[in-house]
């Protein structure tokens, strides 16, 4: 048997978050969260993250072992270019992938589209 409607609650903060992948900054309109650098498992071993993370560059740490543990582990993601002599991006070669998580207030949804530079009509690029 279905109960009464509860009241109505506050809306909140709108807004949306998403991550820029290769940067520190967030564009014109948009809030840095924070920034930190790219993250995610080895793809031969078992257990951590299926999708890249972001994570802090001032991480805090709730319980710290400094010894070696069985748990799934995280490693940084570097560039890595298949000619770094004679690339003009070769100064990125081993180089950390920052990142920063960015926050836009006016915005109500977002989305990435892999392979794209062009928003869909009625869309912003951000």
């Amino acid at each position: 048997e279905k109960g009464m409607t509860g009241p109505k609650g506050d809306m909140g903060s709108s807004g949306v978050v998403y991550i820029r992948w290769g940067r520190t900054t967030c564009p014109n309109g948009a809030d840095r969260v924070y920034y930190g650098r790219a993250a995610g498992s080895q793809y031969y071993t078992k257990g951590g993250t299926a999708d890249y993370l972001c994570l802090p560059e001032t991480p805090q740490y709730k319980n710290y072992y400094s010894s070696v543990v069985y748990l799934a582990e995280l490693y940084g993601v570097e560039y890595d270019l298949d000619d770094g002599r004679t690339s003009l991006l070769r100064h990125l070669l081993r180089a950390d992938m920052p990142c920063v998580l960015c926050s836009v207030t006016t915005r109500s949804k977002m989305i990435m589209i892999p392979a794209r530079y062009e928003c869909p009509s009625d869309w912003n690029i951000e």
